[in-house]
Formats: structure tokens, sequence, C-alpha cells
């Protein structure tokens, strides 16, 4: 099985159901096989290289999806770039994996000459609605003239309709029949230097999408609001999971206008919101989620980071009703790694749960050796989800996978029960006077202090420490602080070498389009 496939077996099963809802616009399964075929058939017609990558720079919609299905079908291996990184990123990732065609939305037109720039291996252009000034020598074709052609696609088979209610897939099966050929490369922010190209093949995201299928106990009757961009392994994984059950993608690219998603969640009967920690105390600080019924929503799902506790109670106080799922996960495993059963949420706070179907976990130490229960050390990985590897960076690779483990750079511990607890990052390790110090236990604390909408924590250099704790805070909105009473309090619950140094207050955190927040940036500023 392939990406492909996916989306065909659902055709045939529900090809008049709707797959997607962007604005005014719906989607059903067949309309969006035939055009992902017919873009496929275009592709493949165009002598491109076996496995040659084709990249996507589209915003979230029904083209995205078209392109998705098309490049994987026609054998190329997908590159979904990030929509908000400036043109010289963009020219670096489509040189760094030698993109051949590139699938553009025109409203990017302005930036082309940089985005192009020096490039030899891409040969086509295809942008939604045209150039209007483009002159290049590119072959530029528009996905409207491809898929209005004259061409024709085979037919839907779908004799499976009406016989079959529910699509089943069998993980171990599956799995095993699907390839270990690259299918996409997902580049990923990293936390220093250029964008790192992770190497996913058909069998890492196909294993993975089944797993998480099964333990959200998703149906053709799921719809789901993506507020997540597609090109982030998060939003891919709400992208794999609907199509391979049958459900619907309701598309909403509005984040900005909290109210306005919240809107469009009632009105489209959404079962399910899946979003990164921001997302969610966003929501609960400044919009009326708390006050809204959701009667159609059936379950929450949270990854992207650690979620500090308090906002995970705040969750289940608000919304009892409500499945919570808090999950684990890294773009090298496809995503998923582990998530907290819902029943279990309750005495499991700050828990990232257990392994999913297929996924081994251990906790090792520096060398490598597994460590006893309680004890903390580095989350290592083992299944049919970890990735090939780095594209082109092989002794990056190596520093993570060893023996076909991958060792995710995240420091966490086990309990009795085998259950996991992260208790900082590698990276994210604070060396405070020679004390280590977790960036993620100082922020979780700080967020405890009812003033605080949100903040992040990190390391900037000290004369008399080598290494000092800054944490920038956002406030709620009416209230006051100053920096002593954010010292104060977390003095009364932590040890005075993890109280923070500096503390600055901001509006906002930056962020990538995501919703992850961007330490970088807030590093290289406090820096100069």
């Amino acid at each position: 099985m392939r990406l492909f496939d996916t989306l065909e077996r659902s055709a045939r099963v529900f090809p008049e159901k709707l797959t997607a809802t962007y604005l005014e616009r719906s989607v059903t399964y067949r309309e969006l096989y035939e055009s992902a075929l017919k873009l496929r058939q275009y592709l493949e017609s165009r002598g491109f290289s076996q496995g040659g990558r084709a990249a996507i720079l589209i915003e979230n919609s029904p083209e995205y999806l078209t392109a998705f299905f098309a490049v994987t079908g026609a054998g190329l291996v997908l590159v979904p770039i990030d929509t908000s990184l400036n043109p010289e990123k963009i020219n670096f990732i489509l040189n760094d994996c030698g993109a051949e065609c590139l699938i553009i939305q025109s409203k990017y037109e302005r930036h082309l000459e940089k985005i192009l720039a020096g490039n030899t291996a891409l040969k086509e252009l295809i942008s939604d609605r045209g150039f209007r000034g483009y002159s290049g020598a590119l072959s530029n074709r528009t996905m409207a003239e491809i898929l209005t052609g004259s061409d024709r696609v085979t037919a839907l088979d779908s004799s499976w309709q009406g016989k079959v209610r529910y699509i089943e897939y069998d993980l171990e099966k599956e799995s095993a029949e699907a390839p270990t050929e690259l299918a996409a490369i997902f580049y990923t922010s990293g936390s220093t230097g250029q964008p790192k190209g992770v190497m996913l093949s058909h069998r890492n995201l196909i294993s993975n999408t089944i797993a998480t299928v099964e333990y959200l106990k998703l149906s053709h009757e799921d719809s789901v609001i993506v507020i997540l961009p597609f090109y982030y392994i998060y939003g891919n994984s709400l992208l794999l999971t609907h199509i391979m059950c049958g459900g619907r993608l309701v598309i909403d690219n509005r984040f900005l206008y909290p109210e306005v998603v919240l809107d469009t969640m009632e009105q489209e009967k959404v079962t399910g919101f899946s979003g990164v920690p921001s997302n969610f105390m966003i929501l609960l600080n400044n919009s009326t989620f708390a006050t809204r019924k959701l009667e159609s929503l059936r379950y929450f799902t949270q990854a992207g980071g650690a979620m500090a506790p308090e906002v995970v109670r705040r969750l289940m106080a608000t919304f009892p009703d409500k499945e919570i799922y808090i999950m684990y996960g890294q773009t090298e495993a496809a995503p998923r790694v582990s998530y907290c059963p819902p029943e279990r949420l309750k005495d499991k706070v700050g828990s990232i749960g257990i392994p999913v179907s297929g996924v081994q976990i251990k906790i090792v130490s520096d060398d490598g050796i597994e460590i006893p229960t309680g004890e903390e050390g580095e989350i290592a990985v083992f299944g049919d989800n970890v990735m090939l590897g780095y594209w082109n960076q092989p002794e990056e690779q190596s520093q993570v996978l060893r023996n076909g483990w991958l060792h995710t750079g995240d420091l966490a511990r086990k309990d009795e029960e085998g259950y996991f607890y992260i208790v900082g990052r590698k990276k994210e390790i604070i060396k405070a006077g020679g004390n280590r110090v977790s960036a993620k236990e100082v922020e979780e604390c700080i967020l405890e202090n009812e003033k605080i909408a949100e903040a992040t924590v990190f390391g900037v250099k000290d004369d008399i420490l080598g290494e000092a704790i800054k944490a920038v805070v956002v406030l709620k909105g009416g209230v006051t602080a100053d920096k002593k009473e954010i010292q104060t309090y977390c003095r009364a619950k932590m040890a005075d070498y993890k109280i923070p140094k500096f503390v600055d207050f901001v509006e906002a955190l930056p962020k990538y389009k995501s919703g992850k927040v961007n330490k970088l940036q807030l590093i290289n500023q406090s820096s100069r």
C-alpha cells in the first residue's frame, strides 16, 4: 500500500461523501480522487526522474490535497514547504532537495526571482491561477488547465460503495506491504541553523497513520477542524488519518481570529479539534471557548510540544465530557510516538502516555543503555514509523539513528505502570552556575500563576553563572506584574538556582505558523 491507495480506497467506499470543506467550497472523495489522478497522470507524462522531488508551496486548501496525492501517486517524492518562510529559506530547501517540480500558489509570484535563484534542477512550475509577469525558461502550467484538460482519467471503481460500512486496516499486514521507498521529505525548522530534511517512507507514514486512527477510534463519521498547516507533520497526520478512515477535513486558516474558528466548529459540527499548546492557551484565555457547548465535538488532541499540567487541568475542567488525548511525537517518527488514554488522564496529568501500536519506547543513558524505571534519561524509539534519515546530512543522521533506534533528544522517565513523563529536552537544559535546570520545569511553574497567559524559558550567556535563566511571559488581559513578583512566585515552588534571573514581559510570543513558539528568535534577540 502507498499513500495514494488510502485515498483510492476511501473514494471507492464513500465516493459521494465530503472529504474536505474549505470556506464556501466542499469536495467529495470522488472529486478529490479524480483531480489527484488527473494531476498524477500529467506529472507522470513530464519525464521527471523516478523518485524526483516535487515541492508544494500551497496553503491549506483542496488544491494542497490534490497536489499531495498526485505527487505521491506519481512516484515522486513530496516536499511540503512552510508557507511562512522567507524566499531565501524556500530557495535553500528547493536547492537542497534538488526539486524538479514546484507546485505553487500564484500569490508568491512577487518572490519568484529569489525563490528560484541559482536553481538548476527545477524543470517545471505548476501554479494555481498562473503568473502575470513570469517570463522565465521553466515550463509553466496552471493546475486549472491540467484538471480541466481533455485527458481522460480511469473511472473510479466504486464497487464497494454501500457494501462496506467501515474501512478496516490491519496494522501489521498493511505496514508490511507498504514500501520502504522514500515518500516525502519534511523540512523541520530546527532550533539552530538551516532546515533539516526528514526522509519518511510510505511505510513510515502508513503504519503511523493506521496506529493513530486506531487509538483515536476514528471512522467515516468523524470530522476535524484543521487549523494546523499541512506542511507541518502534525497537520499532515490530520490529513492522512481522516482520508484513511473516510472522514472529513474542515479547513480553516483563520486562527488569528479564534471566534471565527469556533463558529466554524459549531456550524460544521466537527467531532475533533487538534492543536499545539499555544492554540489551547489562546482559546482558554482570549476567546469564548470555555462558554461554548460544542455539542458535536467528541475529542481534543494535543501535541507539538509539552502542554503545562495546569493548562491540561483547565481543559479537563472546562470540557469534562470530552475525550482529551495528550500525545507526543516528532517529525522523525512520522510523527506519533505515544498517547495518554483519556480515561487515565486525570491520574496521569503531565504524562505523554504509552507507546502507540507498533512502536517501542525505552529510556536510555548517554551511552545508549536502557536505564531502570523511575530514572531520567533520553527517549529512544523503534518501529516502522522511524524515519529513513536526514536528507544529505549523514553526520546528523548518525547522531540520532543508532541500530534502528531514534534517539529523540527528549529527556524523560517511566513510571511503574509504563507511562512516560518528559522532564526536558537535552538542548534546553540550562546549566546555571553548575546546576542543570529544565526549561520545561520553569515554564510549567510560571504558567501555574493565575496572571500568566503564556511563558517560555531559555538560557542566555552570563558572565557570572555561565548561563542564566530567562523567562519571557505574556500576562492575561487586565492584570499587572513585575519581574520581582514572578521571581517570588517561582521561589515559593522551586529551588533558588531555578529562579529566572531575567524576566521580560511581551504582548505576544513569536510563533511559527504551526503555532509552536519560536524560541530561536527570542534567543537571538537576547544575544544582541
